[in-house]
């Protein structure tokens, strides 16, 4: 099953670029001194050259001395990340480049960023701004298009049951989104009651046809779209219920026939509420297999297959598999040609620092946080050492994973295998080539790091 979900170059640096676009909406400058440029695709560079020319002397009219000194030093920083192109290595859809001085509140100093980024469609219309923020907007707009695939489906399921109901719709981006969910108590099937069954009955069968109105009625405001006419915002319908409500409100025909017509299957399940809808997604595999979201499930699915399987029948103390990002950055360092894939969450904070000692040996480092760093290194009181490099840990992987050798997954938290990737195996599997020794990490286990059993 991981061969569905293969390690797609483009998946990753469009991750990438979704990464490095959040980071950019976050940061904000003193003043208007945060330059944005939109070069267009097919657009003379000498032109763009001469309007940072002609901006920077129109800077010097700027009253604020410290707004005039950085948005002149954001100019100058553009300048000279221009003059790195020619036409002819311009990108075909074109270029957008940030420059300028942004300001942690945090620690209370400014620092410089620059950088260029090839949009994924080409830019029609250039763009020269000085905002207190840089413009992302119509990145992210890009990142959202070029997701309108088959991928990109959305998709409604109803799941009800003589105790509630509950809307949820599942769809690439937001992963599965519970819409709505509301409780009933309907009348119970008498076998008595004499002169009072009938009214017994009756009542019950009212109680069963407003149920059934309700539930009609959130599904029309849920998935209908009051301003295009009532179209439907989903791609098809899965209905799952554990009696025959589900039925009978077909052949109601109380959803209407927008709704009614994009039904694609209705399914018998064993439970209501989140178990069914969990259960309704396990049922429904085939309807989900080309969305990102199923073949994550099956891809997390597999792993901790294996990994079961290797616990239950492991008798000679070794594994095929590390837990953590401590585990598998222990197994990095030991080669890359260990490992055959990592999966990893896209939300991972861990970190990878690395120190070099003053007779220039590496140590590799993974912390949470500098102070946590400090204290994991083992030296001496008079040794000396410097951190030479600090990154997170899932851009370490995403930037050096062809020369690593290994094939990099990046899951979400957004099915229930993902949030169990997450919680319990720390956000990082590797899966390895062949089994290793355990005795590989006793070091994490003596430090009480992680403490998984093999």
């Amino acid at each position: 099953m991981a061969a569905m979900m293969p390690n797609n170059e483009n998946f990753i640096e469009q991750w990438k670029l979704r990464r490095t676009i959040q980071y950019l909406s976050t940061l904000r400058g003193r003043g208007t001194s945060l330059v944005t440029i939109i070069i267009p695709a097919q657009s003379q560079l000498s032109r763009t050259m001469k309007l940072l020319t002609d901006e920077y002397s129109l800077s010097s009219c700027i009253k604020s001395s410290q707004t005039r000194h950085n948005v002149q030093q954001a100019l100058s920083t553009a300048q000279g990340k221009l003059r790195l192109y020619t036409q002819n290595t311009l990108p075909a859809n074109g270029l957008v480049l940030y420059a300028g001085m942004v300001y942690d509140e945090v620690d209370h100093r400014e620092s410089k960023v620059s950088m260029c980024i090839e949009p994924l469609q080409s830019l029609q219309h250039g763009l020269y701004r000085c905002e207190t923020h840089f413009i992302t907007d119509f990145l992210q707009k890009q990142l959202m298009d070029n997701a309108n695939d088959f991928n990109a489906r959305r998709y409604g399921i109803i799941v009800i049951d003589g105790n509630g109901s509950l809307f949820a719709r599942i769809d690439p981006q937001q992963g599965t989104t519970v819409l709505k969910r509301f409780q009933v108590s309907l009348p119970k099937k008498h076998g008595r009651g004499g002169q009072s069954a009938m009214r017994f009955d009756r009542l019950r069968r009212e109680a069963i046809h407003n149920y059934l109105m309700k539930v009609a009625d959130s599904a029309k405001s849920l998935f209908l779209n009051a301003q295009q006419h009532g179209l439907v915002n989903v791609d098809g319908f899965i209905l799952s219920g554990s009696a025959n409500l589900k039925h009978d409100l077909i052949k109601s025909d109380l959803l209407g026939l927008q709704i009614q017509n994009k039904i694609l299957r209705t399914i018998d399940i064993s439970y209501g509420g989140d178990n069914g809808l969990h259960e309704t997604l396990r049922l429904c595999n085939d309807i989900f297999a080309d969305m990102k979201l199923t073949q994550e499930r099956q891809l997390l699915e597999e792993a901790f297959s294996q990994i079961n399987l290797s616990s239950t029948t492991n008798e000679n103390n070794t594994v095929s598999y590390t837990i953590g990002v401590a585990e598998t950055s222990l197994v990095l360092n030991e080669g890359s040609g260990l490992i055959d894939r990592i999966i990893v969450w896209e939300d991972l904070k861990t970190k990878r620092y690395v120190y070099q000692k003053r007779n220039k040996e590496i140590v590799v480092i993974i912390a949470d946080n500098e102070q946590e760093a400090q204290k994991k290194l083992k030296i001496d009181e008079n040794e000396q050492i410097e951190c030479i490099d600090e990154t997170n840990f899932i851009d370490y992987l995403t930037d050096h994973y062809k020369e690593l050798n290994i094939r990099v997954h990046i899951v979400t938290d957004r099915s229930p295998e993902g949030q169990q990737f997450q919680l319990g195996f720390g956000g990082c599997i590797a899966i390895l080539r062949y089994p290793v020794s355990t005795a590989l990490f006793d070091s994490l286990n003596e430090n009480n790091d992680d403490g998984y059993d093999y």
